[in-house]
């Protein structure tokens, strides 16, 4: 699989690697999704995620352009 992160991201995974926690991006992400699964399983991420909103401002931004509310 191949996943295109953001340069931030990508900043990050590289930190955590020279940071001699990891060897690789592997780790890294292994490590990531064992700690999300935990809080999804703790039930952590629905609260959290429960007050972020749905879209982005650009897509709300796109969406009221397409519906000729926004020019």
């Amino acid at each position: 699989m191949t996943i295109e992160l953001k340069p931030e991201r990508q900043r990050m995974i590289d930190s955590a690697i020279r940071s001699g926690a990891y060897r690789n991006s592997d780790e890294v992400i292994a490590t990531a999704l064992e700690m999300l699964a935990e809080d999804i399983e703790d039930g952590a991420v629905s609260e959290a995620r429960s007050h972020e909103p749905r879209s982005t401002l650009d897509e709300v931004e796109a969406e009221l352009r397409a519906l000729g509310k926004l020019k």
